[in-house]
């Protein structure tokens, strides 16, 4: 996996749309007050349904899997670099704000964030770990 594997430690594998097998880069920084997620699109070696189509759904099955408060996380949607002179194809992170009915996420609100903003967080979760 070459797309910006600083944000990625694994490609984390799911059932998309019609449970066609749909593949993500995924990173997790959690302590015990709160966890940072971010799910990286891999386009062509996702072979299934985007994380951008699949945010809510992605976001709370990780969250269940990994027994995650879910009124203690951030789930961010990166979208790493296609070389390219078009600006659509930058570098782009999404803090995807989600409501908790008791059993999923839903009603997602996108809000574009600076990477300096998630360097931020990175940097508070790790020394509040380090802290402890």
């Amino acid at each position: 996996m070459n797309n910006s594997s600083k944000y990625c430690d694994i490609v984390y594998e799911f059932k998309g749309i019609w449970d066609i097998p749909s593949k993500c880069g995924l990173k997790i920084y959690s302590n015990n007050n709160e966890s940072l997620i971010i799910a990286t699109e891999l386009y062509e070696e996702n072979p299934g349904t985007s994380v951008t189509d699949w945010s809510t759904q992605l976001a709370t099955e990780i969250c269940l899997k990994n027994n995650f408060d879910p009124f203690k996380n951030q789930f961010v949607v990166h979208t790493p670099e296609i070389e390219t002179k078009l600006t659509f194809n930058r570098e782009t992170f999404y803090l995807v704000k989600l409501d908790w009915n008791g059993k999923i996420f839903e009603n997602p609100e996108w809000k574009q964030i600076t990477k300096e903003e998630i360097e931020t967080t990175i940097k508070k979760i790790n020394t509040q770990l380090n802290n402890r």
